[in-house]
């Protein structure tokens, strides 16, 4: 056979799953950004030219990773194919040596190597540097949190801001309140509209107001406080997370090589191991690549029984292993711990000197992973693991037979109804989704640590409060990936089914398409069911633990849910309340401060302090102790009085101040349904909360339709195989995703119904699945 021949072989069974594998990661990586261009292409104005620039300049960070690891799993996939089909064995007798066959795939990983050296070197520092600008350029509220309504957000420096409501179509705010601190100074700002104005060049931010009040206030002396009116205010912000984006240098992974490599010798101590990190990882990443391909040939022919899934399984082991090596390796450079060279370079010296071992076992013919799964101490380990079974296999008999007869004859009705067929069927299409689920759950928590792992050694945090913030995630990663799992698992099915003749063996024993299928549709109904259940009863709690545990590890203040804004709350109306501390056990407050307002006249009627507040459960009264009242509603002037101690009746009881504000993710349906009545009462708008509450409803049903639109579409690919049932799967999973996160910001903005903004892409969807389904050949 010509070494021509014989490349183009090796070839043509590599590029398929590497392409396939790295559109997939690209996809799982890309599940959590689709609402979010969504919104900015519609929301925030930008056009369609400027969210395809975003996706370009985010794209690199992603390919970096994504093309290595992408190139080692399909690789190894090919190699395992072409052994568990004693290919390999007829080459080798054929006289090809391993070297031959290395040989093409180092053609290829260099490349690879080459591509991803350009990404690293020259386009990521670009995409980063770019990206800053542009958010700047388009106006984007430099704050850790978007302005959200009726929630106090203090992520301005010294500045409380709270937003009755937003108007999606202008995105203006209307109800604004604003308190200022600074210098013993505090300055209160009521007025009717308002907005945040970033100048040309992104550097500077003003809070605009119109038809305000202003309310100084002297702490030393409360009786001189002062209330004027305005028609349009400007307040100039402190952000100094703007500031620095502009003034400071480039972060090192902002900077080009040779930036690097200029600076590496420039600043403090920490700047220069930063730098020297960056600059070995730009290099060192581009020629694992190498490495990856020794090591996947070598591998892909160690074990002839393995197949595609030990190909696709030690994949995964390896790129985890280099990866968190890599990243660890980096942090700890950067920290100082060990040298600069060996936190760039330590993951390839370990990973070559893994390759160098694979690549003599594999020329000695030594079969070294048959020989380690072979091992006598496994061998005893697992035949321990099968005793224990059989004996709990037996356990469960004998609690079974106490339980007496009728649980057999139940059992044994429940047999005779589930026939063979659906037996096999349900036993092929678990065999495919349940690790299509957890390679895309791995594949998510991969590059979820990757963006984690800094700021976990930045911030010193534990491993146990990681893994807390990986088993929290576990409910929004189903609630994501169990829809494109399933149509996956569908193509895939159906797909091999048809390839291997068996659907013609099933037409021809008089069993149909659609009876076949039955088994299959059940689960997908029972996923989008249990998916409704984790959504309601596990994904609210879950989702407020991660979010927390996740500002924990960015170094961020702990964001709590028991009202947001921690000492700010409005009572009944309008009543605002403002306190240092609450002890709820013995419901004593600290520092408390009462605004009663007119938010629709911008107007403050009173303010009262104290120093120390208790409730009395006797009299069912707030007791104030070395306090003072400030009216302004009076028409003779500000009227002040100081007291020693008071009591005050306010509907607000100590429980009010524990009770929970959420936001709709972390919300039932019941929740979420009693809360937009309650706004819908004050005249708010609450069309994208009503567009939550519906979908809801409608997305778990995405599991059921992404079954009835995969069944038609695997016989469309005829005889094409398992890989390209996954590559349609994403591209169906892809414009799924973005319509479904385009029709729910245009229902937020009150550009189509909630209710169809919600269903619209399901009704779209599974109409062309039925039409699809209608026309297969059963």
């Amino acid at each position: 056979m010509s070494h021509r021949r014989l490349n183009r072989i090796f070839y043509r069974e590599i590029t398929g799953p590497c392409l396939i594998t790295l559109l997939v990661l690209t996809f799982v990586v890309f599940t959590r950004e689709f609402g979010r261009l969504a919104e900015m292409l519609i929301r925030r104005n930008a056009d369609a030219v400027t969210v395809v620039q975003i996706v370009a300049y985010i794209l690199p960070s992603v390919l970096i990773f994504s093309i290595p690891f992408a190139f080692l799993i399909g690789t190894l996939i090919g190699f395992s194919r072409l052994s568990s089909d004693s290919e390999i064995i007829a080459l080798r007798a054929s006289g090809v040596s391993i070297w031959q066959m290395i040989k093409p795939v180092l053609k290829v990983a260099s490349a690879v190597a080459l591509i991803t050296a350009l990404f690293t070197c020259v386009l990521l520092p670009q995409g980063n540097w770019s990206l800053r600008r542009l958010s700047h350029e388009l106006g984007f509220k430099p704050l850790q949190s978007e302005i959200k309504p009726r929630v106090f957000n203090e992520d301005i420096s010294n500045t409380i801001l709270y937003v009755e409501d937003i108007d999606l179509r202008t995105s203006g705010w209307k109800g604004v309140f604003v308190h200022t601190s600074e210098n013993g100074k505090r300055q209160i700002m009521l007025a009717s509209k308002g907005d945040l104005i970033t100048s040309e060049n992104g550097r500077r931010v003003q809070l605009h107001l119109e038809n305000g009040t202003v309310y100084d206030t002297n702490e030393a002396a409360p009786e001189r406080d002062s209330l004027t009116r305005f028609g349009t205010q400007d307040l100039l912000l402190s952000m100094p997370e703007m500031e620095t984006a502009f003034s400071k240098p480039k972060r090192p992974k902002d900077k080009t090589l040779i930036e690097l490599w200029r600076d590496r010798q420039h600043g403090e101590a920490s700047e220069q191991r930063a730098n020297g990190v960056e600059m070995h990882g730009r290099i060192s990443l581009p020629l694992a690549s190498l490495i990856f391909g020794l090591l996947a040939v070598t591998l892909g022919i160690s074990r002839p029984k393995g197949g595609r899934g030990y190909g696709f399984i030690t994949s995964i082991v390896v790129a985890f292993s280099y990866f968190i090596l890599f990243d660890l390796g980096r942090s700890l450079a950067t920290e100082g711990a060990i040298p600069i060279w060996l936190g760039g370079w330590g993951g390839d010296i370990l990973l070559a000197a893994l390759a160098g071992f694979s690549f003599y076992a594999a020329s000695r013919e030594t079969r070294i992973v048959e020989r380690i799964v072979d091992h006598p101490v496994l061998s005893v380990a697992g035949s321990g693991v099968r005793r224990f079974m059989a004996h709990l296999s037996g356990l469960f008999r004998g609690v079974a037979a106490a339980a007496g007869n009728r649980f057999w004859d139940i059992c044994t009705v429940c047999v005779q109804l589930t026939r063979v067929i659906d037996l096999y069927m349900l036993r092929n299409f678990l065999f495919y989704l349940i690790p299509t689920l957890a390679i895309c759950m791995s594949l998510f928590y991969l590059f979820t640590f990757f963006e984690l792992m800094d700021d976990i050694v930045r911030n010193d945090v534990s491993y146990w409060t990681v893994f807390h913030y990986f088993l929290f995630l576990v409910p929004h990663i189903l609630t994501l990936l169990v829809p494109i799992s399933i149509l996956i698992a569908t193509l895939v099915t159906f797909g091999v089914l048809d390839k291997t003749s068996q659907i013609v063996a099933f037409k021809s024993c008089g069993i149909s398409v659609y009876r076949i299928a039955v088994p299959v549709v059940l689960v997908s109904a029972l996923s989008g069911a249990g998916l409704f259940v984790l959504q309601e009863y596990v994904s609210p709690y879950a989702n407020q633990k991660q979010d927390s545990l996740r500002n924990i590890i960015k170094g961020r203040p702990v964001q709590t849910y028991y009202q947001l804004g921690r000492n700010w709350i409005f009572g009944e109306n309008n009543r605002l309340y403002n306190y240092a501390h609450f002890d709820s056990k013995n419901d004593i407050f600290a520092d408390v401060s009462v605004y009663d307002l007119d938010i629709s006249e911008n107007r403050l009627n009173y303010h009262l302090y104290a120093k120390k507040v208790r409730w009395d459960p006797a009299t069912r009264n707030w007791i104030f102790n070395q306090g003072w009242r400030r009216d302004f509603a009076g028409g003779n002037g500000p009227n002040y009085e100081a007291f020693a101690e008071r009591y005050f009746s306010f509907p607000e009881r100590p429980s009010y101040f524990e009770q929970e504000v959420k936001e709709s993710s972390k919300m039932t349906y019941g929740e979420l349904k009693v809360y937009i009545r309650s706004l819908q009462r004050a005249g708010f708008e609450v069309d994208q909360l009503r567009t939550e509450l519906y979908k809801k409803l409608s997305f778990p049903v995405v599991s059921l339709i992404m079954t009835v639109l995969g069944i038609p579409f695997s016989f469309s690919m005829g005889r094409k195989g398992a890989l390209y049932g996954i590559a349609a799967g994403v591209v169906i999973g892809i414009f799924y995703w973005g319509m479904f996160g385009a029709f729910e910001v245009m229902g937020a903005n009150g550009l189509l119904a909630p209710v169809l903004a919600a269903w619209g892409p399901n009704i779209l969807f599974s109409t062309a699945g039925l039409l699809m389904l209608s026309w297969v050949k059963t």
